[in-house]
This record gives structure tokens, C-alpha cells and sequence, in this order.
């Protein structure tokens, strides 16, 4: 899941390289300018998806296949009708939201066209994201991986093309992009079909089923509220770094590609931590719950400060992956974001431990509760701090909102409330009551 991550984030990461290093500074900061309003796009729909593979998860661990069978097409179906919209608003709004972002007249041309592809190719992002989560909660995290591999590279290649062989600039990184995701999509529909006889499909099948509808959206909604907030709270922190300039903005853009790249060990040990929880959940081992919690948090403090130490010591070198070293205004802001950042690390270590914990135990308010304080108080203390700070405040805002976040994960794990989240204990309790 880790190196799958790793080639998910070279799709963005890579069309940052290219476009710093082929086409300029101002390319590099249209497409970081760009980021916050696809990942909006995308969040409703990561967020449910992430919901299902919760359900699919607990549905496995209690051995329930024709419920998790019903899952899957009730999931594909109602989740197409959302990405439609998403797709169309998208579209139409990207340039409203670019200049609410106060994107730098000078880059938001290529920014909109950037996102006008992207739009254009959502379908594809959300059914691998989809297949990716179904084929997660049942315990097949390599698969994925290797068709992602294929495609990342397929991506390079592409970029490469369109942009230096056919100059078609950043339109031409985000066409790659898509291409490209729309491979990975073909090689899961066809191995889903082909390994997998639970989740192949027929017309017959392809009805939705409003009772798992509601569970599905029960357990998405909130955390796709969570991940709208945070995409939102980006989208935020974007307008106020665009307000220093171009060249704050290119570097906050290859910054940003750092820290995905260094948040991928965490993220995906959250994702797995979230399975592992939702299937023990449902088995009603919670034990082995309690006992995986310590140990992943043990585990994501080490890595952490472990990785740290790269951004921590040569953060210039980070940066001179993305732009050349001739930009030493991009550097110098890179350089200042990163080695602020990553000193105060270990804190976002705790918070993936404790927000995939609450999702997998399907506490999902908790999850969402963390989120948004996590989130406010950043762009509280963003805005408020930005005159005596400048650019460091960009940096600086994020550990005062982790701090915030984890003393309210902190009371929740200790109040013990989350035992009563189990699909199964809540099936198991309503049972009980109609016996009686």
C-alpha cells in the first residue's frame, strides 16, 4: 500500500517536475495552484469510497459475502451519479474557484487548463480509487499496486512527450495523467472480473439496494465530509500563500510534493490500520484491536522521525528536484517550509494512528471531529499570524491545529465509546431487542 501510494502521488508529483524543470516557475506553481481545487473534486468521492472499503472490511471479517457482493453494486451505481456532477461543476467552475484562490493573473491560465483536463478524466480517478478500497477490504493490497506501477510509468513517458516533444505544456501533463489512469482503471475491471467471481458483475446485479445505500453513505458521508473540509482547508491555504507571490507559490507547490511524498508511509499504515480495525471490529476481537492501535502508533512515531531526518537537513536538494537551482527565491521559501514543518512531524505520526483508528471502528465523527479542528485552527492561526510571519506562518499553523486535534482524539480513545461502533454488535443488540 506504502510504494502504491508512492506511484499514486508520482501522477502530480511528476507533472510538477516536468513542468519546473522543462517549462518554468510559473508552470510549477499553476499546477500547485491547481492541486487544491481537483483534490475538492475529488474528496466527495474519496471520502465514500473510503467508506466502502470500511463496510467491505467489516462485512469480511463476519464472513457476510453476498452482503459485501451487494455493497460493491450499489457502491458502483450511486457513486457514478456523483462523480457526473462533480465532473460537470468542475468544469464549468475551475476558473471562479482559481481566481477565489487569488491566483496570480500570471499563472492562472495554465492552472485552469490544467484542471479542465483533469475534470474531463474524474470517472477514471474515481473508479480505480473505488476498486482500489474493494479490493483493500478483502485483503489484496498487491494487485493494485502492480497496475498502478504500469501506469505511473506510462505517465512519465507521456509527460515527457507532450510536454517536450509536442510543447503542449501543462494541458499536456494533465492529458498524461489521465491517459494514464484510465489503464490502471482497465487492468482492476479486468482482474476484478476474471480473480474475483464475488464482485463480477451482470445487468441482474446492478440495482441499488437503499438499505446498504444508507449504510454506505452512514460510514462515507462523514468522511467525506472530512476529506471535502481538508480540501477546502487547502484550498484556503492556497489563497493565502498566492497573496505572496508567484514564486511563494512555486515553492509551497514543490513543498507540498515533499511532504505527500514523506506522508505516504503514514498514510497507508492509517489505510491498513483501518482495515485490519474494521475487520477485527466485525469479528468482535477487540483485544487485537486495542493491541494493533499501540503498536501502529510505536511504529508511525519511528518512521516519522526517521524521515524527518532528509527535509530536517538537506531541504534544498528536496527542492532542487523540482526547479532549478538558479530559482533561489522558490529555494529559499522551500527550504523555510519544509525544515519548520517536518521539526513538529512526530504530531502527524499520532493523528493518522488515532483518525484510522476511529474509522475503523466506525466512529467516524471522531475521525471527522479531528479533521476540522485540525483544519480551522490551522487557517485560524494561518490568517492571524500572516503579517508578523510572512511566508513562515504557511509552515508554522499546522502543528498548532495537530495539537488541538489529537487532545480530543486523545479523551475519545479513553472514554472507551468506541466498542459500541461494530456493525456486527449493533446487529447482534437490535436481534436481542426483537427476541425480547
Amino acid at each position: 500500500m506504502i510504494l502504491a501510494s508512492v506511484f499514486q502521488q508520482m501522477y502530480n508529483a511528476v507533472d510538477s517536475i516536468i513542468v519546473g524543470q522543462f517549462v518554468g516557475a510559473n508552470a510549477l506553481a499553476a499546477v500547485g495552484a491547481a492541486f487544491p481545487a481537483m483534490f475538492l473534486a475529488m474528496s466527495v468521492l474519496i471520502g465514500i469510497t473510503m467508506g466502502v472499503q470500511i463496510i467491505i472490511s467489516q462485512l469480511f471479517g463476519a464472513g457476510e459475502h453476498e452482503r459485501m457482493r451487494a455493497t460493491f453494486a450499489t457502491s458502483i451505481i450511486s457513486l457514478m451519479i456523483l462523480v457526473v456532477i462533480a465532473s460537470v461543476i468542475g468544469y464549468f467552475a475551475s476558473g471562479t474557484i482559481l481566481e477565489l484562490m487569488n491566483t496570480p493573473p500570471e499563472i492562472i491560465a495554465d492552472s485552469k487548463a490544467y484542471l479542465d483536463e483533469i475534470f474531463k478524466g474524474l470517472i477514471f480517478m474515481f473508479l480505480y480509487n473505488l476498486y482500489t478500497s474493494v479490493l483493500r477490504g478483502v485483503g489484496d493490497s498487491k494487485t493494485p499496486l502492480y497496475f498502478l506501477i504500469i501506469s505511473s510509468i506510462l505517465n512519465i513517458v507521456l509527460d515527457l512527450v507532450y510536454v517536450i516533444q509536442f510543447g503542449m505544456g501543462v494541458r499536456g501533463v494533465a492529458v498524461a495523467t489521465v491517459q494514464s489512469q484510465a489503464v490502471s482503471v482497465i487492468l482492476c475491471i479486468i482482474y476484478t472480473n476474471i480473480r474475483i467471481p464475488l464482485f463480477r458483475l451482470g445487468l441482474k446485479d446492478l440495482r441499488v439496494d437503499f438499505g446498504i445505500l444508507r449504510t454506505v453513505l452512514r460510514f462515507g458521508i462523514p468522511t467525506a465530509i472530512q476529506q471535502s473540509i481538508s480540501a477546502i482547508g487547502s484550498m484556503l491555504v492556497q489563497g493565502l500563500v498566492n497573496s505572496f507571490g508567484a514564486t511563494a507559490a512555486a515553492a509551497f507547490a514543490a513543498g507540498n510534493k515533499v511532504e505527500s511524498f514523506m506522508m505516504m508511509p503514514l498514510i497507508n499504515i492509517a489505510n491498513a490500520t483501518s482495515t485490519y480495525v474494521a475487520q477485527n471490529t466485525g469479528a468482535g476481537k477487540l483485544d487485537r484491536v486495542r493491541d494493533g492501535f499501540k503498536k501502529v502508533t510505536v511504529i508511525n512515531v519511528l518512521i516519522t522521525a526517521a524521515i524527518s531526518i532528509i527535509p530536517l537537513t538537506i531541504p534544498q536538494y528536496l527542492m532542487q528536484i523540482f526547479i532549478s537551482a538558479e530559482e533561489t527565491g522558490v529555494i529559499e521559501y522551500g527550504c523555510l517550509y519544509l525544515s519548520t514543518l517536518f521539526f513538529f512531524f512526530f504530531l502527524q505520526a499520532l493523528m493518522f494512528s488515532l483518525s484510522s483508528f476511529f474509522r475503523g471502528v466506525g466512529d467516524m465523527n471522531v475521525s471527522l471531529a479531528m479533521s476540522m479542528i485540525a483544519l480551522f485552527v490551522r487557517i485560524g492561526s494561518a490568517y492571524a499570524l500572516a503579517k508578523p510571519l510572512g511566508y513562515l506562518t504557511i509552515s508554522i499553523s499546522q502543528p498548532i491545529g495537530w495539537v488541538c486535534a489529537l487532545a480530543l482524539a486523545f479523551v475519545a480513545y479513553r472514554s472507551g465509546r468506541w466498542t459500541r461502533f461494530s456493525i456486527a454488535a449493533r446487529e447482534n443488540e437490535n436481534q436481542l431487542q426483537e427476541e425480547v
